[in-house]
């Protein structure tokens, strides 16, 4: 049932994906690139190369988010701007739970990127606002969406009620992530912004709802970058300000999330760090900002309080980064408490977070 490095040529080959020649030439390669799931990089022969990514367990929520990912992709080819901006798929097994995708050949996430050179350019942020607009400018006859996309959901994001109830098996949560709602039900003032911030959902069309750096994909193509979202598997009918907050939040959780990993470093000075590196993004957060804007035809008197919108919701955004971090860990953590500490601090006053944190002028 589960593909490994040793038997993905066979399994490639009897899908007609690789030929028997590509493997006796010994131009058949293999590079596991596995996180939540089990992924392969396959290098072969003519075609180039070949991404296969398989679900990790066999369960009926990751069946069916991979079903809803590859009904995605086909969707996406009924829309040329939205096609381009996303994987090319080229094969669904339902019996063997996988995807098989056009490799994207010298390519690497934003995070990657970004750790790596720490440049920001604004290049890259505009076509990250560009993908977002060629599928929320989209209008979709919820109908024939739930037909095209089996288990596509309309709820509200999860970490907005977290405070209030797990959704989570008992025993699949670290102890710092238990405690973590313990955590957010000691910040009174920061749940009443959660509850508050829920009664503003609106579910007007399809939105990634997992939009991070990690999942944006970045190469050249003829000497010029281009960029493609992948992992689809969370996508659901909902509120496009979850997928542009998700992206302001990139940038603001930056420079806490470089080395989570670290137990050593302090809240004081993860925040301090934040401050004083914000203003080396302010140029990209601003490009984004304004290609998305221009690309979705908002009006210029109306990009204000849509801005202010976008970062509440890239606060409650910031939960959920936060709550991921604690993975394996006994306690909640400094970087935990740092994030946290600047979500209320963008809830409590989102117009001078806009100044403050992300560089916007006085008028918003």
């Amino acid at each position: 049932m589960f593909l490994t490095a040793a038997n993905l040529a066979h399994y490639l080959a009897a899908r007609g994906f690789v030929s028997s020649g590509d493997i006796v030439d010994g131009q058949f390669r293999v590079i596991e690139a596995g996180q939540h799931n089990r992924n392969f990089k396959v290098l072969c022969g003519a075609r180039g190369g070949i991404f296969v990514k398989q679900i990790q367990a066999i369960d009926k929520l990751a069946q069916s988010s991979l079903l809803k990912e590859a009904q995605v992709y086909r969707l996406a080819q009924k829309f040329p701007d939205w096609a381009a901006s996303v994987p090319t798929l080229l094969d669904y097994d339902q019996t063997r739970h996988s995807l098989i995708f056009e490799l994207i050949r010298d390519s690497q996430n934003l995070r990657e990127f970004y750790y790596q050179q720490r440049v920001f350019p604004t290049s890259l942020a505009c076509l990250l606002a560009e993908a977002l607009s060629y599928y929320h400018r989209l209008s979709f006859d919820e109908n024939v969406l739930d037909a095209d996309i089996p288990g596509l959901q309309k709820r509200v994001p999860w970490i907005f009620t977290y405070y209030k109830k797990s959704y989570f098996p008992p025993g699949s949560l670290s102890a710092g992530a238990v405690q973590f709602a313990d955590f957010l039900r000691s910040k009174p003032v920061l749940t009443g912004h959660l509850d508050s911030l829920f009664e503003t959902w609106r579910f007007e069309t399809l939105i990634h709802a997992d939009l991070k750096w990690d999942n944006c994909l970045m190469y050249h193509e003829a000497g010029q970058p281009k960029l493609k979202l992948i992992d689809w598997e969370l996508v659901e009918f909902g509120d496009r300000r979850w997928d542009v907050g998700s992206v302001f939040q990139a940038y603001l959780s930056h420079w806490i999330m470089r080395h989570y990993r670290d137990q050593s470093q302090k809240r004081e000075q993860l925040l301090q760090d934040t401050i004083d590196n914000m203003p080396f993004m302010f140029a990209s957060i601003q490009a984004f900002w304004q290609a998305y804007c221009d690309q979705m035809q908002i009006a210029v008197q109306d990009r204000p309080s849509l801005l202010l919108q976008c970062l509440e919701f890239s606060a409650v955004r910031m939960l959920c980064t936060a709550f991921e971090s604690l993975y394996g860990l006994a306690q909640v953590s400094e970087h935990a408490q740092a994030l946290v500490e600047l979500s209320q601090e963008i809830l409590d006053a989102p117009a001078r977070a806009a100044r403050n944190l992300f560089g916007f002028v006085e008028e918003y």
